[in-house]
């Protein structure tokens, strides 16, 4: 199939797979197919929070639109598009699957109203790492994709937890930026995300301050004051997020994803998940089939 440019592709009528409409908010199972690379401004009609069940597109990376001073930043596996901010985007080219919550207005006050968040907030939207927030979104994705009788009370209960913790999340990035003037410059931080994410091996806190030309404690100590968190503990729980990820849309055996994930072996792989979670990998697994 010819890849097509992403507003086509979001007309598709196959696009979406699986949807619970619940008041207030819609949540979609979309699976889309291969698309052009391009770069565009996107405005939001509903405001729309976002995580990515198959590899991120690397590369893709969006802004504020309107100010050319602004940086990019890199899309993460998680992301929440405010309605009625343009936003230009990069996209890379390829397929994806995605779930996705649209929110009427009414539903976003107190501190998630799109006309009250502050650039910063705004720009901590591309890449959210909120584990409590991905996980409810495996779990809506999991509801999505095989409705129950009480599939529509599960998500509503799922839907108020997400906008607790997204609300906490950018109330904490205000914070953290009328606290602390450092940190790493958004082109220093993109180039160690991707090197983060970069499947395989989990790269030492060695080589990423290499990588961004810093020693290693002046690496940490920006790094924390950027991401609230210290670069060994972001590296361990990107390594789990996006085996969620994987344990969610990918039907094959656990070795095998703990084979791309970068560890040793199966055993420990499930040490790790289980250390992080609470659960082995193929309990996680069970929980969202």
């Amino acid at each position: 199939m010819t890849p097509l440019p992403i507003r086509e592709a979001q007309r598709l009528p196959s696009l979406v797979t699986g949807r619970i409409p619940l008041p207030g908010v819609t949540i979609e199972l979309c699976a889309f197919p291969e698309v052009q690379p391009e770069t565009l401004v996107v405005t939001e009609e509903e405001s729309l929070l976002s995580l990515g069940l198959s590899r991120m597109l690397t590369g893709s990376e969006g802004r504020i639109a309107g100010d050319r001073r602004a940086p990019f930043v890199r899309f993460g596996a998680l992301g929440f598009r405010p309605a009625g901010i343009p936003m230009e985007m990069r996209f890379d080219g390829g397929a994806f699957h995605t779930i996705r919550c649209r929110f009427e207005p009414w539903m976003l006050a107190d501190g998630l109203s799109p006309t009250r968040l502050t650039d910063t907030q705004l720009a901590a939207c591309f890449d959210i790492r909120v584990q409590t927030i991905e996980e409810a979104m495996l779990r809506l994705a999991a509801e999505a994709d095989h409705p129950r009788p009480d599939s529509e009370a599960l998500a509503s209960a799922l839907i108020a937890t997400i906008l607790v913790d997204l609300r906490r999340y950018l109330a904490d990035a205000r914070d953290r930026t009328e606290r602390h003037k450092g940190g790493l410059p958004p082109r220093i931080l993109r180039r160690a995300l991707e090197r983060i994410d970069r499947p395989g091996p989990a790269p030492s806190i060695a080589e990423l301050a290499s990588l961004c030309g810093l020693s290693r404690f002046h690496f940490m100590r920006c790094f924390r004051e950027t991401m609230g968190t210290g670069p060994g503990a972001f590296v361990r729980q990107a390594r789990i997020t996006r085996a969620k990820a994987m344990l969610a849309a990918d039907e094959r055996p656990l070795a095998e994803i703990a084979r791309d994930l970068g560890y040793s072996g199966l055993p420990a792989f499930s040490s790790a998940f289980h250390k992080a979670t609470g659960r082995s990998p193929g309990a996680y697994r069970a929980i969202l089939r």
